[in-house]
């Protein structure tokens, strides 16, 4: 054998038009390519099956990436594959699943290695001859900053924010940029500019979050690039933040609103602030000229129908306030480790006991956050993901009559009513197709 590591990139949704750079496994690669190890990267959206195969019957250990949902059931599957194609193969998992469920995880009978701590080779820049073709082919994906310390009930992933500093992000950055010329760049933090951090000798230190978006910002007016991003709608109200965000080149981001119901938001999900700061978020970017996904969650343990309502009025209200918003409802998805889970498994106050699954390929098989309600908003306001997957006329007509349905259904808030199955068929046809293409594009870019 001479391959030491192969790092496979399951699928991670049928759906979405984003075609992110697989950072879950480059993190990893650069951090074993430092230890002297030789590594090969497979992306399952872009690469054959053949050359999984050639690398996996080659390869010492197989690493895949596994978020909880349909990434986990397709990492599951690889390793399966590639353990009938070479028996002796370290199969090994890493990313969220295995945080959240190490020890189901390592009883899969084709697993033998988990990697369930970070760092992962996050403090490292991937970056090499054979790296190029994945950023190149891929929606630009960085990260300026990792962790989230937020406690919302329904989320298992808190962890500390540390930020990367400017002086490195604006080298790499560069370094990317000169090499493949992206133009747009997702800044996939889950907090860009939390402000707050244990420095390296333990002490709490504190950032301005408007100056670290000027920062931030500097770099990308130079590279001549716009960004998209997180940021919690607290922060959009400080003062200077929406000049320097517009300053800064970017052009969309994401609030989690979760719910419409103030209550439930301070008191269940504990999100930390009420349903006012999200209404001052929409009046303050209002002709901004940066667009927000407004991020919804429905179908949540202690949710009352009346609760519902009031999210689905809040959305209207948003929708009308603000003609660049782009809002989505996710199902509640109940992930080990968060408080939320506890609730769904014992079904309080009426909710139905959720049963979970006992392997990746189970977790795999849920329709996590993707449900009617899930379609309807979408078709109905997300416009930007339907010009993305159906972008000529003859293209769009596959999905319109669904649009047209969507929008009937919400204006009845009929939205548990859809024909899910018809629609996620053919969007996932088209993202094949689109991903496919950007693969095709890409080339040039050699390893």
């Amino acid at each position: 054998m001479s391959l030491d590591v192969l790092l496979a990139y399951p699928r991670p949704a049928e759906e979405s038009p984003a075609a992110y750079t697989p950072l879950s496994i480059l993190f990893p690669g650069a951090m074993f390519e430092a230890e002297g190890k030789s590594v090969a990267y497979w992306d399952e959206r872009f690469d054959s099956q053949e050359e999984f195969d050639g690398l996996a019957r080659d390869a010492v250990e197989v690493g895949v990436s596994a978020f909880t949902g349909t990434q986990a059931g397709r990492a599951a599957r690889l390793l399966q594959r590639a353990k009938l194609l070479n028996p002796r193969v370290v199969g090994a998992v890493g990313g969220h699943h295995v945080r959240i469920l190490p020890e189901q995880v390592l009883a899969e009978p084709f697993v033998d290695k988990i990697y369930a701590t970070p760092p992962y080779g996050e403090d490292l820049f991937p970056w090499g001859p054979q790296y190029v073709k994945h950023f190149a082919r891929t929606d630009t994906q960085y990260f300026t900053s990792r962790g989230c310390p937020y406690a919302c009930s329904f989320c298992a992933l808190r962890s500390p924010w540390v930020p990367r500093a400017a002086q490195t992000v604006e080298r790499e950055l560069k370094t990317i940029h000169d090499a493949v010329g992206f133009k747009e760049i997702s800044f996939s933090d889950p907090n860009i500019a939390t402000g707050v951090w244990r420095g390296d000798d333990g002490t709490m230190q504190r950032m301005d979050r408007v100056e670290r978006i000027k920062a931030i910002g500097a770099i990308t007016r130079s590279l001549g690039v716009r960004w998209d991003g997180n940021l919690r709608s607290p922060y959009l109200t400080e003062p200077g933040m929406v000049d320097a965000l517009v300053e800064s080149q970017c052009y969309s981001l994401e609030i989690g609103c979760e719910s419409g119901d103030d209550w439930f938001l301070r008191h269940v999900i504990r999100k930390g602030h009420g349903v006012d700061s999200i209404r001052n978020a929409c009046r303050v970017m209002k002709g901004s000229g940066i667009s927000l996904i407004y991020s919804f969650i429905t179908g949540m343990p202690r949710e009352t129908p009346a609760q519902r309502a009031r999210t689905f009025d809040l959305i209207d209200e948003i929708a009308a306030e603000d003609p660049l918003a782009r809002i989505s409802i996710y199902q509640f998805s109940p992930y080990p480790g968060s408080p939320m889970y506890d609730e769904a498994v014992a079904g309080v106050e009426g909710f139905p006991k959720f049963d979970p699954p006992t392997t990746m390929e189970g977790w795999g098989a849920l329709r996590l956050m993707r449900t009617a309600a899930y379609w309807v908003t979408g078709l109905t306001f997300r416009r930007d993901n339907l010009v993305k997957n159906f972008p000529t006329p003859e293209e769009m007509e596959k999905i319109q009559p669904y649009v047209d349905l969507a929008l009937r259904r919400w204006k009845d808030r009929d939205v548990d009513n859809f024909p899910v199955d018809e629609v996620e068929a053919i969007v996932s046809q088209q993202v094949s197709r689109r991903h496919m293409g950007m693969g095709l594009r890409a080339e040039g870019f050699v390893a």
